[in-house]
């Protein structure tokens, strides 16, 4: 996973009390280049699930830090690259304490 990163909302990062609501792959995003210091983008995003689309829009509301933090920080959703589940997108179920496939994500083309 070295040097492989993820897109995620900035409060998620700051509020530690905070967990992935909302988790999806975009296999577009896998296939960017690497930036000029060698990361690359997993295709990964982690969002609280509530940012409105103004966030998601304000580039300065999303960091990317490295993957392989990312899940050991969400044991959850280290298990969902483990089981390699690209593509997909995934809703935090609290009762069951796992994530619930909601299905394919696909974006339309803008």
């Amino acid at each position: 996973m070295g040097n492989l990163i993820a897109f995620t909302s900035r409060r998620l990062m700051e509020d530690e009390s905070l967990a992935p609501g909302y988790v999806y792959h975009d296999p577009e995003d896998a296939t960017l280049p690497p930036a000029p210091d060698g990361r690359k983008a997993s295709g990964w995003n982690l969002l609280v699930g509530d940012e409105t689309d103004e966030q998601l829009a304000d580039a300065g509301e999303l960091l990317m830090p490295d993957l392989e933090f990312l899940t050991e920080r969400y044991p959850a959703f280290g298990k969902l690259v483990a089981d390699g589940s690209e593509g997909r997108q995934f809703e935090w179920d609290p009762d069951t304490g796992r994530y619930t496939d909601v299905g394919p994500s696909t974006f339309p083309e803008h």
